[in-house]
């Protein structure tokens, strides 16, 4: 009886796959990376409206039930806040099947920039020597390592963006991000705007009769000015006053420079980047230490040693990132204390 060789997969071959060692460490990121650039550009096509070539041709029952079709899909790298409201969209920047990072309401006229950064910064990655220096390609790499039981890259907590080098993901657009809600600095910086608003206002009620002055003027003190003779109001002390105190000042100021004074501190605040500060600036860096002094984790009765700094013995540090001190938690149940994830 002859016999015949029959190959149940129809003559398909798969891939040949890289050496033992090369596949273990590189090629799991090359996979993450071309699905990552496979759903931007999805992303990007839904967002644009855009249909498959092959659907272009197709007929016009054809084509409307293809977009009918692409409307039921979720992109993505995108999502609206509402269905009934697209003039706002969370972007999504996502690895390995996960979310690293989400701006949310992105207003309509930015999601396309934010999702061609996305692009832009998938296709900078260099999946066999990834850039370990760069904080959310350093979250590429772990979600890889996890999904592959690789060894992830444990990052030191001065884990911090490189402005002249760091590709930003989201190519500069920033929506409203939750997540700055625990951003020390952000608190600080929105303080001592609230407090500069007033002092300007207090400064230009100066001279209106006392009945004729708002509550507040009459009954509260500017932080960032004070007269410098009692009796006169020609002349003022102009602070640059940050939560713990004055940082900076200048004296003797004639009262209409010392409003310019004000107005060109109240710029200087409005253009830091909360959530990225420039700590090239001496003067933002002085602020920056400022919050990170005064918001550092103290020894009290009730605090455990735990919670204090690193350099104290604790395992809490300063996130260059979020811009806070990142502490960790007691579980009760377990009483045991679960120490802060690096790179927070």
């Amino acid at each position: 009886m002859s016999s015949k060789s029959f190959d149940p997969f129809g003559g398909i071959k798969g891939d040949e796959k890289f050496a033992e060692e090369s596949a273990k460490k590189l090629s799991p990121m090359e996979v993450d990376k071309q699905q990552a650039l496979k759903d931007i550009q999805a992303s990007i096509d839904l967002w644009d409206g855009k249909m498959p070539p092959e659907i272009e041709r197709a007929s016009l029952l054809e084509r409307f039930r293809a977009k009918t079709s692409l409307l039921g899909k979720e992109p993505p790298n995108w999502s609206y806040l509402k269905l009934n409201d697209k003039s706002f969209a969370d972007v999504h920047f996502r690895w390995s099947g996960k979310k690293i990072e989400t701006i949310y309401k992105v207003p309509k006229r930015e999601v396309r920039v934010a999702l061609v950064g996305l692009q832009a910064f998938y296709n900078k990655i260099d999946p066999f020597e990834p850039d370990l220096t760069h904080p959310d390609i350093i979250k590429c790499f772990n979600e890889t390592a996890d999904n592959y039981n690789l060894d992830p890259f444990i990052p030191g907590s001065d884990l911090t963006y490189d402005r002249n080098r760091h590709l930003d993901p989201f190519a500069g657009v920033r929506g409203e991000n939750p997540g700055m809600k625990f951003n020390a600095f952000k608190k600080d910086l929105d303080v001592a705007l609230e407090e500069l608003i007033f002092s300007i206002e207090f400064l230009n009620q100066i001279d209106v009769p006392s009945y004729r002055k708002e509550y507040t003027i009459k009954k509260t003190s500017p932080k960032n000015l004070k007269q410098t003779y009692k009796t006169s109001t020609s002349h003022f002390d102009v602070f640059l006053w940050w939560p713990g105190g004055v940082v900076d000042k200048i004296e003797n100021v004639p009262q209409k420079r010392a409003l310019m004074a004000l107005g060109a501190m109240r710029k200087f605040f409005e253009d830091i980047d909360e959530s990225q500060p420039d700590l090239e600036n001496e003067k933002v860096l002085e602020l920056y230490e400022v919050t990170k002094k005064r918001t550092r984790p103290k020894k009290g009765k009730n605090n455990l040693k735990e919670l204090l700094a690193e350099e104290e013995g604790g395992t809490s540090y300063w996130s260059n990132l979020t811009h806070r001190w990142v502490k960790g938690s007691f579980d009760k149940k377990t009483s045991t204390f679960n120490p802060p994830a690096k790179g927070k």
